[in-house]
């Protein structure tokens, strides 16, 4: 294989920072390398095609309101001014117990050629929406307890704000990294006159590179996800292999948390990713794991009125 220590240099100091692994806001998706712009704005338009895209995520199977997750979005390459722009639009929604969250925004990313390499600088505009159903809450009528809280709500109660993402993503040639700021604002979402919920800001990075083999038909792609709110962390390291760049599998790590099979394909311009989380914290006495589908299909831009192409594709997801 030709690696080079500097990447490994990179992946490994991501996990040099993670102290601990709790909950976050954010959910954390498997195959974050390629749901990359519900993180990062910067990806928006990383390729010569539009991009669509679909991950599904149902976690710790077995729980009573566990999370089920989904994120669709769309991204594009664009031109004006002279150079090249990416723009992208995208939607989340999450059920948690009583909870649902929802987020809708709207991705810009700036390119720029850097050092060898292309910088895009991105910025995600939206509003995060957070419901809650009073309704099914539960509070035993006794000395300890009082049901008639006025901080709890009794019915369905909802709210909304203006979100914020900001985010770095770096190519040259096979070696990518990114960095990103999520939920800037920290949006306070007012449920009801007694009752809000805030959204804390988190950075999240990124470092992954492509590795050649002496067969030309096997490509090995080390990667890894950091995310935090600097008052909790969670990590992953991911390896997986491509053969003939259509089929792939590999193991990721989650700190503390879960083993991850990965299994994946392309299919002329269809790409289809599974993941399973086996859970190796407590989780695992009450849960067989979590399932997550990603989904992404490319449409070709037709570009025959320009006359010609600018676009050269170096994303590596």
């Amino acid at each position: 294989m030709r690696g080079r220590l500097p990447v490994v240099i990179v992946i490994i100091g991501l996990f040099v920072c993670a102290q601990g692994v709790r909950g976050q806001y954010d959910v954390q998706f498997s195959r974050y390398f390629e749901t990359m712009g519900y993180y990062n704005p910067g990806v928006a338009g990383g390729t010569e095609d539009m991009n669509v895209t679909a991950a599904a995520r149902v976690q710790w199977l077995g729980m009573e309101g566990a999370p089920m997750s989904f994120f669709g979005m769309t991204d594009r390459p664009i031109q004006f001014g002279g150079r090249e722009h990416g723009v992208g639009v995208l939607l989340f929604t999450e059920r948690i117990g009583l909870f649902q969250n929802t987020h809708m925004a709207g991705q810009y990313a700036f390119k720029q050629k850097l050092f060898g390499g292309m910088l895009r600088i991105g910025l995600q505009a939206g509003l995060v929406s957070r419901s809650f159903d009073g309704a099914g809450v539960k509070i035993p009528d006794n000395e300890f307890f009082n049901p008639a809280d006025d901080a709890i709500p009794k019915t369905a109660v909802s709210g909304m704000a203006l979100d914020m993402n900001a985010g770095l993503y770096y190519i040259r040639k096979r070696f990518y990294v990114g960095a990103a700021s999520t939920h800037i604002t920290a949006p306070e979402v007012l449920l009801n006159e007694n009752a809000y919920v805030k959204v804390d800001r988190a950075f999240n990075f990124t470092s992954g590179y492509n590795i050649e083999t002496a067969n030309p038909l096997l490509e090995v792609r080390p990667s890894a996800f950091l995310k935090t709110d600097l008052q909790v962390w969670q990590a992953e390291a991911t390896l997986r292999v491509f053969y003939n760049k259509m089929f792939n599998g590999g193991v990721s790590w989650r700190m503390n948390e879960s083993v991850i099979l990965l299994l994946g394909g392309t299919f002329g311009r269809l790409q289809a990713g599974y993941a399973y989380d086996f859970p190796i914290s407590a989780v695992r006495l009450a849960s067989s794991g979590s399932h997550e589908l990603v989904v992404r299909y490319s449409l070709k831009i037709d570009k025959t009125k320009t006359g010609k192409n600018k676009h050269k594709s170096v994303r590596i997801l």
